[in-house]
C-alpha cells in the first residue's frame, strides 16, 4: 500500500492520470465560515459561560471577528508566500492559537471588563499575524482587516482597542507573588521593574548577562514567554547577529522556570547524534517531567537532513521512529 501527499502551493499542479488512477484522492479544504463559527463558538462559549453576561455575550462576536481577519489574511494575494517572505504560511492553526489564548482569561480578573477582553483578542491577533509581517504594506493590509473586524463591536472605539501598550502576559502576576494570570500590562515601567528583578536573579544564579531592557526588548521577552507558555510552542527569531535573540530567549525561559537545552555541534556531528540528543530531551521532558526550551541556531544546522526531525518536532511535537521499538516499552513504563 502507498500513501502519498501533494503540496497544493508548488509544483506543476498536474498529475498524470496513469499515476493518480492508482490512488484514492482526498482533498481537504479550509473550513467555511459557518463551520468555523459553529466549532469555535462552542469551544470559546464553554469557557466564557463562567464570566459575566457582558463578556459571555462577546463569544459570537469574537469568533466572527477572528474569522474575518483569518479569511482576509489567508486569501490575500499580497500575503502569499514568496522567496522574500517564505514564512507567510497562514492556516487554521493560527485561528486555534487565538482562541486558545483567549481561554487563558480568568473570570475573577475580567469581571465586567469587556474592553479588556476585546483588547486581549486584538493582542492575540497581533501576536499570531502582525508579528510575522515584514513589510509596511502588509502590515497596513492587516490593520485594515482588523478595522473591518472591529465592526463586530459597534460601541467600541478603534483608538481604545489599539491603545499602547497593547501587551498581555501571565508572568508579571506570578513574578509579583501571585498565581500566573494572563493580564494586560498597565504600563511599561511596571513591566521593566519585574524584568530587571528577574534579570538580576538570572545573573546571580545562572550566568552574567548584560541586557539593556528598552521597550522593544521587553516586548520581545513577553512575545517569547507567551509562545513558550503554549503547549508545543515554537518561534523563529529573526535578526542580525548579536541583536540579543538568544539572550532574550534564555531570560524568558528563566522567568517561566524552563531549563534551556542545546546541542553541541562538532565537525563529525551527524544525524544520529542529533537524534540521540533529541531522545535525551524527550526523556527529560516526558519521563522526568522537566520543563524544557530547546534552543537551536541556524549555524547548528550543518546538514539539510537535520531539518527532517526538527520539522517533525515543530509541526507535531512527535518524531516518527525516534526511539527503537525495544526501548518504547521501557519508556512507557517509566512514564506510567
Amino acid at each position: 500500500m502507498f500513501h502519498a501527499c501533494m503540496n497544493p502551493k508548488s509544483g506543476s499542479f498536474f498529475v498524470d492520470l496513469r499515476l493518480s488512477r492508482h490512488f484514492t484522492l482526498v482533498s481537504c479544504l479550509t473550513a467555511e465560515r459557518d463551520i468555523l463559527k459553529t466549532i469555535y463558538d462552542q469551544i470559546l462559549g464553554a469557557h466564557l459561560s463562567a464570566f459575566d453576561k457582558s463578556i459571555s455575550d462577546l463569544t459570537s462576536k469574537l469568533v466572527s471577528a477572528t474569522t474575518t481577519v483569518f479569511w482576509g489574511v489567508a486569501s490575500a494575494a499580497q500575503l502569499m508566500p514568496t522567496a522574500r517572505k517564505f514564512h507567510y504560511q497562514f492556516n487554521l492553526r493560527d485561528f486555534s492559537k487565538i482562541i486558545q489564548n483567549l481561554m487563558l482569561a480568568q473570570p475573577a480578573s475580567y469581571r465586567s471588563k469587556p474592553m479588556d477582553m476585546i483588547r486581549m483578542w486584538a493582542h492575540e491577533c497581533h501576536r499570531v499575524w502582525l508579528d510575522r509581517l515584514i513589510f509596511d504594506a502588509d502590515r497596513e493590509l492587516y490593520m485594515n482587516l482588523m478595522r473591518t473586524a472591529l465592526k463586530e463591536f459597534p460601541d467600541v472605539k478603534e483608538e481604545a482597542v489599539f491603545e499602547t501598550p497593547l501587551l498581555y502576559t501571565s508572568y508579571v502576576a506570578a513574578c509579583e507573588g501571585g498565581e500566573p494570570n494572563y493580564l494586560p500590562v498597565a504600563d511599561m515601567q511596571r513591566l521593566k521593574g519585574v524584568l530587571e528583578a528577574k534579570l538580576e536573579e538570572y545573573n546571580e544564579q545562572v550566568a552574567s548577562m548584560n541586557l539593556v531592557l528598552f521597550d522593544q526588548a521587553m516586548e520581545h521577552v513577553s512575545r517569547i514567554a507567551r509562545i513558550i507558555d503554549l503547549p508545543v510552542g515554537s518561534a523563529l527569531l529573526v535578526g542580525v547577529g548579536g541583536s540579543g535573540k538568544q539572550s532574550l530567549a534564555k531570560l524568558s525561559a528563566f522567568i517561566l522556570n524552563y531549563d534551556v537545552v542545546r546541542i553541541v555541534v562538532t565537525s563529525n556531528y551527524a544525524l544520529v547524534d542529533l537524534q540521540a540528543d533529541i531522545q535525551s530531551f524527550f526523556v527529560k521532558a516526558g519521563v522526568q517531567g522537566a520543563q524544557l526550551l530547546f534552543l537551536l541556531t541556524d549555524a547548528q544546522i550543518t546538514q539539510d537532513r537535520f531539518l527532517v526531525p526538527i520539522n517533525d518536532l515543530l509541526a507535531a511535537g512527535w518524531i516518527p521512529e525516534l526511539f527503537p521499538a525495544d526501548e518504547l516499552d521501557t519508556l512507557r513504563g517509566k512514564v506510567r
